[in-house]
C-alpha cells in the first residue's frame, strides 16, 4: 500500500536536507515496512513512498546497521528487523507495568494515606507515568509526564541500581550530578556505593535529596526477564516519615513492588551487574 505524496516530508528529494528530514525519511521507511507482510526491494520501496532509490538505499544501510531493518541476501530485499520489535515491546512493557501497577498504587494510598507514584526511565531521566494523591498532598510538583533526575529520587535511584554497569557509567558520565539540597549526592563514586546498597536491600530512599522536607521510598519493578521496567514510590512530608512510619512505608512499597513484579512474570532473578 503506497503512501500518499502528502505524507512525505516537504523537499524530501532535495539534496542537502537537514538531519530532521533525514530522521523523518527513516521513520517513513520504518512505518511503511511495518505495513508489509513480505520483503520489499529498494526500488519498490522508493516508488511506494516517493523517495529516490539512492536515498532509500542510504537510509536502509543505516537502519540495517542498527538492527531496525533486515536484509535478505538471497533476494536483496528488506523487512523490519528485530530491533524495531524490541523498541515496540519497550512501550508494551511500560504500558503493561502501568496497567498491573495501578491497583497496587491505590492500595498503597489506602494503606498509608500518602501519595504514590509510578515512573519509568527515559533518556537518562525519570518520567512519572502515574500518580495517586494521598490524603496529605506532598509539595513536590510531580504530575504525570513530569521529568525528574535519577540520582536524587526514590524511583530514579531504584531504577539506576538495577541497570547494567555500562548503562550506569554512561548516565553518570553524561552530565554532572546537580545539587538540589544539602543531602543530594553529587559524587558519582558515593552514588555508586548508594546504588549497591539499594540493590542489596531491595529499596531506595530519597531523604530530602531533591526537596527539603520530603521523604520518599521507592522500589523497582521487574519483568519476566528480570530487567527493571519501572519503579514505584511513596512520598511523604519528612515529619511524617520518622521511626515506625518510615519502616511501614518501606515495607508496603517493597511488598507492592514484589507483587507487581510477580504479575509481570518476574521469578526473583534480576539481571544486573555490580555497580561499583
Amino acid at each position: 500500500m503506497a503512501l500518499s505524496p502528502g505524507e512525505i516530508p516537504t523537499g524530501a528529494k532535495q539534496r542537502g536536507e537537514s538531519k530532521v528530514n533525514s530522521v523523518d525519511r527513516a521513520l517513513v521507511i520504518l512505518e511503511y515496512l511495518g505495513t508489509q507482510t513480505k520483503e520489499i526491494g529498494v526500488r519498490e520501496l522508493g516508488q511506494a513512498i516517493g523517495l529516490s532509490k539512492s536515498s532509500v538505499h542510504r537510509i536502509l544501510q543505516t537502519l540495517r546497521a542498527r538492527g531496525f531493518v533486515k536484509w535478505n541476501p538471497d533476494n536483496a530485499r528488506y523487512s523490519l528487523g528485530m530491533r524495531a520489535f524490541e523498541v515496540g515491546c519497550g512501550i508494551l512493557r511500560s504500558m503493561e507495568a502501568h496497567t498491573v501497577a495501578k491497583p497496587h498504587l491505590e492500595q498503597l494510598v489506602n494503606a498509608l494515606g500518602e501519595t504514590a507514584f509510578l515512573g519509568v526511565l527515559d533518556d537518562a531521566e525519570l518520567v512519572y507515568i502515574d500518580k495517586i494523591d494521598g490524603r496529605r498532598s506532598v509539595r513536590m510538583y510531580a504530575d504525570i509526564g513530569a521529568r525528574r533526575p535519577l540520582h536524587c529520587t526514590g524511583i530514579g535511584k531504584a531504577l539506576l541500581a538495577h541497570l547494567e554497569r555500562a548503562d550506569v557509567d554512561r548516565i553518570l558520565a553524561a552530565k554532572p550530578l546537580v545539587r538540589y539540597t544539602k543531602n543530594t549526592i553529587t559524587d558519582p563514586d558515593v552514588l555508586r556505593q548508594e546504588l549497591e546498597k539499594i540493590r542489596r536491600q531491595g529499596y531506595a530512599e530519597d531523604n530530602e535529596e531533591i526537596e527539603e522536607g520530603l521523604y520518599c521510598a521507592g522500589a523497582a519493578l521487574f519483568n519476566y526477564s528480570g530487567r527493571p521496567v519501572a519503579a514505584i514510590s511513596v512520598s511523604v512530608p519528612k515529619i511524617g516519615a520518622q521511626n515506625v512510619q518510615r519502616d511501614r512505608i518501606i515495607k508496603h512499597v517493597v511488598q507492592a513492588a514484589q507483587e507487581i513484579s510477580a504479575k509481570l512474570g518476574y521469578t526473583g532473578r534480576p539481571k544486573t551487574s555490580t555497580i561499583g
